[in-house]
């Protein structure tokens, strides 16, 4: 008799352990399935464009399983580990494509958030990929939030978003020369400022291969320069003009305009042999029309002038007779000169 109860006892201890068994077996696939259909549900969720809710649910599929009760989903929790970072990303290149249609700061902020907030969760699952590209994204946007402020004329901003995206990125080369812009565009703008910034541009450019951008700082510097040669040669302080037009040679040695302005600065100075040295030069890189070429050919022709070298001078005026050095040129021809066709016949 005791032998049977031993028995039964023994049988019902078992009859218990398969019981609690099952039901911790049961629990754990309840939970793996629970956390698949999470998971799933996240990805229609970030294919839907849907990112928030999708973010939340990949949480979700990472807290399930992540829990005791689901012992075999390493698979998707690793799955959650290399999805979430990419659906933040999403989010803030939505974001960002958003920015670009509507072009407000706003737009702009929330898309720099979204790809900060990109970089931290890549960094939290350890996705370098996902960091880099979210890092590399945000001085773009602060650089393009800076069109705009500039664009609406408020250039403190501009240049705080220039010098933000300098700082995540200081081989921008295009935010240095758009800080050269900016600059040049206030009101009263400092020349040493403004040539300082492409300097930089070029510097940077020419350190990362940028040919494009380091182009574009030269001729813009040197072009500045030029202009700033004209405002001084108009206001006849010549001196001025020529230092301008010396440091314009260094960016722009090639520019039709730098030797025209040299021609025309020199010509005040009656240094004659050097304006015809200038204007001949402009006129081997001039490529258009009789009527762009006839302003080097008048002041050509004022060189000539100067040092008495009548046929010569006659000859340039002549072919600066065109647009509005008609007029001047003819004066020249019929008046001053007395060139040969054009005194006794009273014009061509």
């Amino acid at each position: 008799m005791k032998s049977l109860r031993s028995l039964f006892t023994t049988t019902v201890i078992a009859l218990f352990a398969i019981t609690g068994f099952a039901t911790e077996a049961k629990a754990q696939e309840d939970g793996r399935t629970e956390a698949v259909l999470a998971y799933n549900n996240a990805r229609e969720l970030a294919e839907a464009r849907q990112f928030v809710d999708a973010i939340e649910m990949y949480r979700e599929a990472l807290e399930i399983a992540q829990s005791p009760d689901c012992e075999e989903c390493e698979d998707i929790a690793g799955f959650v580990n290399e999805q979430l970072p990419r659906v933040y990303f999403q989010r803030g290149a939505s974001a960002f494509e958003t920015f670009r249609n509507e072009r407000s700061i706003e737009a702009a902020n929330q898309a720099i958030e979204y790809f900060q907030e990109a970089a931290e969760v890549a960094d939290e699952f350890n996705s370098e990929q996902v960091s880099t590209r979210a890092r590399g994204v945000i001085p773009q946007i602060y650089y393009n939030r800076s069109l705009v402020e500039y664009n609406e004329e408020n250039h403190d901003q501009a240049l705080e978003s220039l010098q933000a995206a300098i700082d995540l990125n200081e081989n921008y080369t295009l935010a240095y020369y758009q800080r050269g812009i900016v600059l040049n565009n206030r009101t009263n703008p400092n020349l040493d400022d403004v040539i300082t910034a492409f300097d930089e541009a070029i510097e940077v450019g020419e350190r990362v291969g940028d040919s494009e951008n380091v182009g574009r700082a030269q001729r813009r510097a040197g072009s500045e320069l030029v202009y700033r040669a004209a405002q001084s040669i108009e206001a006849e302080q010549i001196g001025q003009a020529l230092q301008y037009l010396q440091r314009a040679e260094n960016y722009t040695p090639n520019s039709v305009d730098l030797h025209y302005r040299f021609a025309e600065a020199y010509n005040n100075r009656g240094n004659y042999s050097q304006a015809i040295e200038h204007a001949n030069r402009a006129l081997e890189l001039e490529g258009g029309s009789v009527t762009d070429r006839a302003k080097i050919y008048f002041e050509l022709g004022l060189a000539y002038k100067g040092q008495e070298q009548i046929d010569q001078a006659c000859d340039a005026f002549e072919n600066a007779a065109y647009g509005d050095f008609q007029d001047p040129a003819m004066h020249e021809l019929e008046h001053e000169l007395e060139c040969d066709g054009y005194a006794a016949a009273g014009g061509r």
